[in-house]
C-alpha cells in the first residue's frame, strides 16, 4: 500500500451500516473443486521468490521490480493465461522520476532544511522557488469548517498563506490534512503551512518516501496539482509566529521579519515500468467482452542504506494471491467450466509512489472501461492489526459505494464458502486513515467502476525493512485469496451486470 501522506492513523471502532444481504448463492462442489487449487504451500512458493533479497525490494523502475514482472509473466505462461495486452503480457508506460529536492525555507538570515524543519509531497502540489511576504499571511487555527466551529468566520484567506494546525480537535477526527487543504484552497488561499506537535513522529513515518525520489506518469496535460503546502516544525512556527502568540482569534507575525524564501531545486529523468497482464476469456459469446479485473501491486520500496525491503505483505501477499486465483481461473477453462465473463488479471506497478500503474491502465485501457464491469483489489492479506487477536476476518472497502449489489454478492459468497469474519470499520466514509482513497481500485472507483479493496490492515512493519516473508499467515492469505475467487466467479457469471446505484 502507498504511503499514507496524512498523519498518524487513528483505529475506527465503528462499522459502517450496510444493508442487510438478500443475495443467495448455492453452493458448487466444482467451483470449490477451483478455489482448492489455491493453497498456502503454493503462495509461500511464490512469495518466497519474490519477497526474496534477490529481488531487492521490487522498487518501480529498478532492477528487482523488473524481475518480478518476468517471474509473474513466466508463471502466467507457465498456467496456460494468455497475454492480456494484444499478444503481449507486459503494458509498458515511461515515468518522470524526481529526484530527492533541494530545498530549503529562508528569513532574514535563517535558514530552514528540507526534512530537518520542514517536509512537503513534490508529486502532489505546485512546487517551485517562490516569496511570501510575510505580513500577508494568517492563522486560521485548526482549519475547520462547519456550523458549529468554522475557523474561517471573519477572516479573508483570499490571495494568502495559511497557518494550519493538524493537532486534535475532539470531534473533528475526520478532518485530516487532505480536507483542511482542499477547504483552504476553496477559500482562497495561495499557500498552506500545517503545524504539528507531531512534526518529528510523522516525518519519521515517512522518511524513507520523502527521501527518495518520486515518480510521476508522464502526462502532454497540464497536471491539477494543489496549492503548494508543507509541513513544519515547531521550530519554524516558533521563529516566525513566537511561542506563545498563536490564539484562537489571530496570529502575530515577528515584526522583525518581512519575506520569507523558499528555494527549490531538483533533477529529473525517464524511467520505464510496466503492469502485467494475463487474460482468461470468457465462455459466452454475449458477455465475454464484460471484464472483471482483479488488481494487486506488486513494486515495493527498494532498498534504503543498503537494506532490502522486501514488502513480504505490502504487497507479496497481493502479489502471489493473482498468482493463484489465475491457476484457479484457468484450470477452469481447461475444463470446460470457464466463467462467463472474462478475467484480467493484472499485477500493476507504481502504487507505492502515487497508485501510477493502475492511474495509467484506466486513462490507457486495453479493455474499455465500459465493459469493465468490477475491479477487486488485494493489497495488504498476510498479517494480524492492532484490532485483532485471531486471523479469520478480512477489511472490505469500497464494496457498496457504487454497487450496492456487489456488496450483497461479496457478502453471499462469504457466507456460502469462507465464512470469514468481513469488518467494514474503514469503509466507514469518515474513516481518518482514508484507505478508500489509497489502493490501486480507486482509480476505478474514479471511472465509476465497481470495486471491493480486500485488506488485512496495517501493523507495526507496515513499510519497514522487517516486512518480511517468516511473518506471513499463509493460511489466512488462502482463506481470503479463496473468497476473492468465490466473489469474482459469482460476479463473473452472474447472467446480468453489477448495478450500478
Amino acid at each position: 500500500m502507498k504511503y499514507t501522506y496524512i498523519l498518524p492513523l487513528i483505529a475506527l471502532t465503528l462499522s459502517c451500516n450496510v444493508s442487510k444481504n438478500s443475495y443467495k448463492i448455492k453452493k458448487d462442489s466444482k467451483v470449490v473443486e477451483y478455489a482448492n487449487t489455491i493453497t498456502a504451500e503454493e503462495l509461500k512458493q511464490h512469495l518466497s521468490v519474490i519477497a526474496s533479497d534477490e529481488y531487492e525490494g521490487r522498487e518501480t523502475g529498478k532492477k528487482g521490480q523488473i524481475m518480478t514482472a518476468e517471474y509473474l509473466k513466466n508463471e502466467f505462461i507457465k498456467d496456460g493465461v494468455a497475454p492480456g495486452n494484444k499478444g503481449d503480457y507486459y503494458q509498458n508506460f515511461p515515468l518522470i522520476e524526481t529526484e530527492k529536492p533541494d530545498a530549503n525555507f529562508s528569513v532574514n538570515n535563517m535558514k530552514f532544511n528540507f526534512l530537518e524543519d520542514f517536509y512537503f509531497f513534490q508529486s502532489f502540489s505546485k512546487i517551485e522557488s517562490f516569496e511570501i511576504d510575510l505580513s500577508n499571511i494568517v492563522s486560521v487555527n485548526h482549519g475547520i469548517e462547519e456550523e458549529v466551529v468554522n475557523n474561517y468566520r471573519n477572516i479573508d484567506v483570499k490571495g494568502k498563506a495559511v497557518v494550519i494546525s493538524l493537532d486534535k480537535v475532539d470531534g473533528f477526527e475526520s478532518w485530516n490534512w487532505r480536507k483542511k487543504l482542499e477547504v483552504a484552497t476553496k477559500n482562497g488561499a495561495t499557500t498552506v503551512f500545517f503545524s504539528s506537535k507531531d512534526f518529528e513522529i510523522n516525518r519519521d513515518k515517512l522518511e524513507h518516501f520523502l527521501a527518495g525520489s518520486s515518480l510521476n506518469l508522464v502526462s502532454k496535460e497540464k497536471r491539477n496539482k494543489s496549492i503548494p503546502f508543507f509541513f513544519i516544525s515547531n521550530n519554524v512556527e516558533i521563529y516566525l509566529f513566537g511561542i506563545n502568540q498563536m490564539n484562537e482569534e489571530e496570529t502575530i507575525i515577528n515584526p522583525d521579519l518581512n519575506k520569507l524564501k523558499f528555494e527549490f531545486i531538483s533533477n529529473k529523468r525517464t524511467v520505464n515500468t510496466s503492469n502485467v497482464l494475463g487474460f482468461i476469456e470468457g465462455s459466452d459469446e454475449k458477455l465475454k467482452d464484460e471484464i472483471v479485473i482483479l488488481t494487486a501491486h506488486y513494486d515495493h520500496l527498494g532498498i534504503k542504506d543498503g537494506v532490502v525491503y522486501n514488502g513480504a505483505d505490502d504487497d507479496g501477499t497481493g502479489t502471489v494471491a493473482l498468482l493463484e486465483l489465475a491457476e484457479a481461473f484457468q484450470k477452469a477453462k481447461n475444463e470446460g467450466n470457464g466463467p462467463k465473463r472474462s478475467i484480467l488479471i493484472m499485477p500493476v506497478s507504481g502504487e507505492e509512489k502515487g497508485l501510477l500503474g493502475s492511474k495509467y491502465y484506466t486513462e490507457n485501457p486495453v479493455y474499455p472501461l465500459a465493459n469493465t464491469v468490477v475491479d477487486l483489489n488485494i493489497d495488504m492479506i498476510g498479517r494480524l492489526d492492532e484490532n485483532h487477536d485471531k486471523p479469520d476476518y478480512v477489511y472490505l472497502i469500497g464494496a457498496d459505494k457504487i454497487s450496492k449489489e456487489l456488496h450483497s454478492v461479496s457478502e453471499a459468497a462469504n457466507k456460502t464458502y469462507t465464512k470469514l469474519k468481513l469488518d467494514y470499520t474503514f469503509n466507514d466514509e469518515n474513516d481518518p486513515n482514508r484507505f478508500y482513497y489509497r489502493s490501486d481500485h480507486y482509480n476505478f472507483v474514479k471511472k465509476g467502476i465497481p470495486v471491493i479493496f480486500y485488506f488485512s490492515g496495517v501493523h507495526e512493519d507496515y513499510h519497514q525493512s522487517t516486512d518480511e516473508i517468516d511473518k506471513i499467515m499463509f493460511d489466512k492469505v488462502e482463506h481470503i485469496t479463496r473468497l476473492v475467487f468465490y466473489t469474482a466467479w459469482e460476479v463473473a457469471n452472474k447472467p446480468t451486470r453489477l448495478i450500478i446505484d
